[in-house]
């Protein structure tokens, strides 16, 4: 995470080799989503998968005859308080925080803007 201008101010993320499991997740089709979208299918329901529901508003799939936006948020990503760090550590600990509570924001602000699309 840094600033675009990549100024002397900018912050930049630290590589160390207990964030190394981290580069390269899946954005898409991770496990949690790909279970419940073949849950969803075995119970007779169709979807749309990645489809805009409102500006900068993308849901991981939708039941369109429903009117139905899902979005399936990682644990990690996404603050769950349950296995979220509640204190992150390392030379990488305020951006971490900093990038959990953008993506809290996000999500709550994508909820509210799908709730007001229908």
């Amino acid at each position: 995470m840094t600033r675009a201008s990549g100024g002397p101010s900018a912050r930049q993320w630290v590589s160390t080799t207990k964030s190394e499991h981290l580069r390269g997740r899946r954005a898409r089709d991770t496990k949690p989503e790909v279970t419940l979208r073949k849950a969803v299918h075995r119970l007779g329901l169709r979807f749309r998968l990645q489809r805009q529901v409102a500006r900068r508003c993308t849901a991981d799939f939708v039941l369109p005859r429903y009117q139905i936006a899902v979005f399936v948020d990682g644990c990690f990503w996404h603050g769950c308080p349950e296995h979220c760090p509640a204190e992150f550590q390392g030379p990488n600990a305020l951006l971490w925080q900093e990038k959990i509570a953008a993506n809290r924001k996000r999500d709550q602000r994508n909820t509210m803007e799908a709730t007001e699309a229908g």
